[in-house]
């Protein structure tokens, strides 16, 4: 077993050694997604290696990707890397992998019969922020909506949930206190990017009474506006309002105090500042953690769910 970001061919296993397979079937195929060279793909139950035994415990996720081409650093986002965000956004767990040569394999099935693993599904068990007992089974929903989705509409949806993915690795690397305003504002620009292209309020100028000179008015955006219309179309119930003032808050405290002032409101030059349970500052911080990553999750389902039916109904 190895490590290579770019698998090993043109057929090609891919181990998820932190993501465990947890489904009522054993495998399931996912469609080739738009603009890739894969030729089919499937999602299974497997072993970590093929030597090693199963036991009584769920077993790692592994993905079989066989394509038209080799996978290399030019067509990597496109075959590989666009499954693993849809993988992470289904089962909220990181996709980190692991390879094995599997060159003495033809097709999917003489590789399963070497790498199945028996246990692959506990209804009793939930991984992650993903409350649903069978979240991998979603990989092949997001894969087919995706498909679906108009050109623009599938630009924002892939960029928003690549960023989203990036926000979720800052989030898990060490050293918490120096890296929260990042992968916060990573969150909102994913929201951010889902949302209508802004306006411009205004555009006009002013006239000095004494001297003449035109001087350009401070022009605004309508950015904010956009996401609070994105919110308010995608989200129902009681709480709609409460998620409108939740993203002002956080877009006015960590996007634009940093983006322009360069101030850091995560308090990271604070050591440790995200343990101090004593302090209500520090509570609030952790909420809004949880909080925007599990908006921005929902927002990026939604936006997938509701475009698709939009634009084929």
């Amino acid at each position: 077993m190895s490590v290579k970001r770019y698998g090993g061919g043109k057929r090609n296993l891919f181990i998820f050694t932190l993501n465990t397979y947890n489904n009522e079937r054993p495998f399931f195929e996912i469609i080739p997604l738009r603009d890739s060279d894969i030729k089919g793909s499937i999602i299974f139950a497997g072993r970590y290696s093929k030597n090693i035994t199963s036991s009584d415990n769920l077993g790692p996720t592994c993905l079989y990707l066989e394509t038209e081409e080799e996978i290399n650093e030019d067509n990597y986002y496109k075959n590989v890397q666009r499954l693993l965000n849809l993988i992470w956004l289904a089962t909220g767990l990181p996709v980190e992998y692991l390879t094995e040569d599997i060159k003495e394999y033809n097709n999917f099935e003489s590789l399963y019969e070497d790498y199945k693993y028996n246990i692959f599904y506990d209804p009793n068990i939930i991984h992650g922020l993903v409350s649903d007992r069978s979240p991998i089974r979603r990989v092949a929903s997001y894969s087919m909506l995706l498909q679906k989705l108009k050109g623009e509409d599938f630009k924002k949806f892939d960029n928003a949930l690549n960023t989203y993915t990036w926000a979720q690795e800052i989030e898990k690397l060490p050293n918490f206190h120096l890296k929260y305003t990042f992968y916060m504002m990573l969150y909102l620009s994913s929201i951010d990017q889902l949302a209508n292209a802004s306006q411009i309020i205004c555009n006009g100028n002013i006239v000095c009474e004494e001297c003449g000179t035109k001087i350009s008015k401070k022009h605004e955006t309508s950015r904010i506006s956009e996401i609070e219309k994105l919110v308010k179309d995608s989200l129902t119930g009681n709480n709609v309002n409460n998620h409108v003032k939740f993203i002002k808050r956080l877009y006015g405290q960590l996007r634009s105090a940093f983006l322009h002032h360069g101030i850091l409101r995560g308090f990271e030059k604070e050591g440790g500042f995200l343990f101090d349970a004593s302090s209500e500052r520090q509570k609030k911080l952790l909420e809004d953690m949880i909080n925007i990553k599990m908006l921005n999750r929902k927002l990026l389902e939604l936006f997938l769910n509701k475009r698709t039916i939009k634009n084929n109904y």
